[in-house]
């Protein structure tokens, strides 16, 4: 399997656990930016979220949404990812960078030991609280894991002993089984959804219509899928 096989296995386990369709747009949108880099590009990336704002966005999510309205009024985009956390109560920690930057995993001409600043960077770009990029940095370290060969349960045992991630990982542990979009809570009934051999539309029904959980395990499962 070559490297744009794995970005399209993600994607499409993105497009199979999304019934509303903006994290797959998302995906695809960082996809395009990747592979036309040749790897992570910060003010590319935010031109296309910022031409799809401008057009036909949809299910953005309220972080996007209240960022992107103040970068297009002329807002300096930093300063805009502050105020929109500010005005959010300084709660920023959601999934959306979790569901749209899965593809990083799959491009393999990014090396796995950059993965994590990567994260951090691209969820910076709309979402302020830190854990929301660390939160998007497991996901992709677990599926990167996982499409380098390793068994699920090892991935974690690695993700949880980094120096980057393991105060994170503490907080996944202690997250809880919820529908709603706190990046944690949503990697925690994920892996609850697959550790319990659930499935997608078990998943799906949890979600409901946030729409949150059931991404995150369609990606995880499709990356297992190919480790088995």
């Amino acid at each position: 399997m070559i490297e744009l096989d794995y970005t399209k296995l993600i994607l499409n386990g993105i497009q199979d656990g999304d019934k509303i369709g903006g994290p797959s747009e998302l995906a695809k949108i960082l996809s395009k930016s990747l592979i036309s880099n040749n790897g992570f590009n910060e003010n590319d990336l935010r031109s296309r979220y910022l031409h799809w704002w401008k057009g036909d966005a949809f299910d953005t999510g309220p972080t996007f949404a209240s960022v992107f309205t103040k970068i297009e009024k002329g807002i300096e985009p930093s300063l805009a990812v502050k105020k929109v956390h500010q005005e959010f109560g300084f709660s920023t920690a959601g999934c959306g960078p979790a569901h749209r930057a899965t593809p990083l995993a799959g491009m393999f001409n990014i090396p796995t030991n950059q993965l994590i600043s990567i994260a951090r960077k691209e969820a910076k770009i709309t979402h302020f609280d830190d854990e929301a990029g660390n939160g998007s940095a497991i996901v992709i370290m677990l599926c990167r894991y996982l499409l380098e060969g390793k068994k699920l349960q090892d991935a974690e045992n690695i993700i949880s002993s980094d120096d980057f991630l393991k105060d994170s990982w503490i907080k996944l542990q202690n997250a809880e089984l919820k529908p709603n979009g706190y990046i944690y809570n949503v990697l925690f009934s994920a892996l609850h959804f697959i550790k319990e051999k659930k499935t997608l539309e078990d998943a799906i029904k949890f979600s409901g219509k946030t729409n949150y959980c059931s991404i995150i395990f369609s990606v995880i499962m499709n990356c297992l899928r190919n480790v088995e």
